[in-house]
């Protein structure tokens, strides 16, 4: 994260979801990713492309599994394991969505910022999103604080297949979630500038679990949350809810998360 300033590495969101259009794209196109798991090895460069390599590692009558390595010349940026299946029916339930101010009473992401001086250049990369957020907005002070209700819509034309909606999931799924691990130690919500000043984070793990198909241009509410951190390294995760209050998918991330200081790196 930077003070106000383009990121300087590739955003972890993209990487996920340009790995799972890689791994969707070797199967059938009946056969749709149910799992992702990515693991973040350096930082991407912003301004070099990605050449994504697919390993076949297993094709069943009804599931296949993918590895997705994501390269950038002779630097290996990140490696998923990506799973599919062409099982749609069967077993199926989902707990009900929290209950919520709803949608009227979430307030735009950039209006939160302001009084921050604003979200800075480099959330100028995720305005193919609107994202609100809902009160309560204030720093908690213990891991036991309420989740963070998060309202997320593409705002981008997408094609009309399941794989491009859950790419685009894929891309929202680390949009604000990382920032969730500092909320109990005093960061308020939607202030990112503040979050980048104070904090030095960095993605360790990344994992998305999608249950059922969703329409990445409604409104689909993340519930932000996070249980425990230990030894620099904070757990957080999210359960994303369709309109109609289904759960559609699970996002599970481990992030290194220190004190900012000049030039650190791991």
């Amino acid at each position: 994260m930077t003070d106000g300033v383009p990121l300087p590495q590739l955003f972890g969101g993209q990487l996920v979801a340009q790995s799972l259009v890689a791994a969707g794209r070797s199967v059938d196109e009946h056969v749709l990713p149910h799992s992702i798991h990515t693991s973040f090895l350096r930082g991407g460069l912003p301004d070099e492309p990605v050449d994504y390599r697919v390993e076949v590692l297993r094709d069943g009558r009804q599931t296949a599994t993918r590895e997705v390595s994501a390269w950038q010349g002779e630097r290996l940026v990140c490696r998923s394991t990506v799973s599919s299946t062409s099982l749609m029916g069967g077993l199926a339930h989902s707990r009900p969505a929290p209950a919520t101010e709803g949608l009227e009473a979430a307030v735009d992401l950039h209006v939160l910022a302001e009084p921050d001086g604003g979200l800075g250049e480099f959330w100028d990369d995720f305005s193919a999103f609107e994202i609100r957020v809902e009160p309560p907005l204030v720093p908690a002070d213990h891991w036991a604080s309420a989740p963070q209700n998060v309202w997320m819509r593409c705002t981008q034309d997408l094609p009309d297949d399941p794989l491009s909606h859950r790419a685009a999931i894929a891309y929202a799924s680390d949009l604000m979630l990382m920032s969730t691990a500092v909320t109990p130690h005093g960061h308020t919500t939607g202030h990112e500038t503040s979050l980048a000043r104070r904090w030095w984070a960095v993605s360790l793990d990344h994992a998305v679990w999608f249950h059922r198909d969703a329409d990445a241009g409604d409104w689909l509410l993340f519930e932000h949350s996070t249980s425990a951190a230990g030894g620099s390294r904070a757990l957080v995760d999210a359960a994303v809810f369709a309109p109609d209050g289904t759960q559609t998918c699970r996002i599970t991330q481990e992030a290194l998360v220190r004190p900012a200081r000049p030039h650190q790196e791991i």
